[in-house]
């Protein structure tokens, strides 16, 4: 079966390149900050315009460093708040990751600041009473602040499945990182694999899902 360009492949919708078309709602996030960065090591928090993420606004998000591992929203889409259930703003990324997950978030948050590097998750939400697994990807791309310093985080979360009534949280299942400045190589490095048994390929990303509302801190 076919829609436009795209193929139905098992469910999932396969575009013709072989990748599926919910995948790049991420790469198109990559992308966009790619293009603000230019041929520099990481773009300014400042040069991050809406306009330009039209149609992926409701999957992105800004972080702040706190300390360490540890960044606090500044800016999340709709479609994180209808994931958590919580108002977001002020909260930390790891709200939405369960207990067994976090030292690997704090672990790739760390590299993102410090290396820095682009991290991409393969993640899930595991299934429950009343509601089904959720298969996705996560994104986290560097940002510096007004004064300077890589403390800011360009993000986006895309999962594939029906959320549900009740809060959902994440499970890490994979994540590769591509350092910026050469200290992992030039290619992306496999880091962690987690044991969830999610019963489905890792590349699973959710499709537009058109949410365009913010929820703001101002910086």
């Amino acid at each position: 079966m076919s829609t436009g360009g795209d193929t139905f492949k098992d469910g999932n919708i396969i575009s013709m390149q072989g990748r599926p078309a919910r995948a790049q709602q991420i790469d198109r996030i990559e992308h966009y900050w790619n293009t603000v960065r230019g041929n520099r090591l990481v773009p300014s928090r400042c040069e991050i315009d809406p306009r330009g993420m039209e149609g992926l606004l409701g999957h992105a998000f800004i972080l702040e460093r706190i300390a360490g591992g540890l960044a606090r929203f500044r800016i999340a889409g709709s479609h994180l708040s209808e994931l958590s259930g919580l108002e977001l703003r002020q909260m930390p990324l790891s709200a939405l990751v369960l207990p067994g997950s976090r030292e690997l978030l704090s672990d790739a948050l760390t590299a993102v600041f410090d290396e820095p590097s682009v991290v991409r998750m393969d993640i899930a939400s595991p299934s429950g009473i009343g509601r089904g697994q959720l298969h996705g990807e996560l994104i986290l791309l560097p940002l510096r602040s007004d004064l300077g310093d890589v403390d800011r985080v360009l993000g986006g979360i895309v999962l594939e499945g029906k959320i549900g009534r009740q809060p959902r949280r994440i499970d890490i299942l994979s994540q590769t990182r591509r350092s910026l400045t050469g200290f992992a190589g030039a290619a992306p490095v496999a880091v962690q694999q987690a044991g969830l048994d999610t019963h489905a390929p890792n590349t699973n990303r959710n499709p537009n899902r058109g949410h365009l509302r913010l929820v703001v801190s101002n910086d």
